[in-house]
């Protein structure tokens, strides 16, 4: 997704040395949605702009039962 740092892009530059440099000093720019996808998930790196989410945002805290604590 969206990457600024000069440093972070030189580190994935070294460690993803397949995907195009100019498609990584693309990445400060990203608005929301947009990604670069690179490895064997894809036939080539690409830039993708993905659309909006078919499901419910969910994110509600998932309740717990207290637990008996000695006293």
């Amino acid at each position: 997704m969206k990457m600024s740092s000069p440093s972070d892009l030189d580190g994935l530059a070294s460690t993803f040395g397949f995907v195009p440099r100019a498609f990584l000093e693309q990445s400060p720019f990203f608005r929301q949605g947009e990604a670069l996808f690179a490895g064997g998930f894809v036939p080539a790196p690409s830039l993708v702009t993905l659309r909006t989410r078919l499901t419910r945002e969910g994110g509600s805290e998932v309740g717990a039962p207290m637990r008996n604590t000695p006293r």
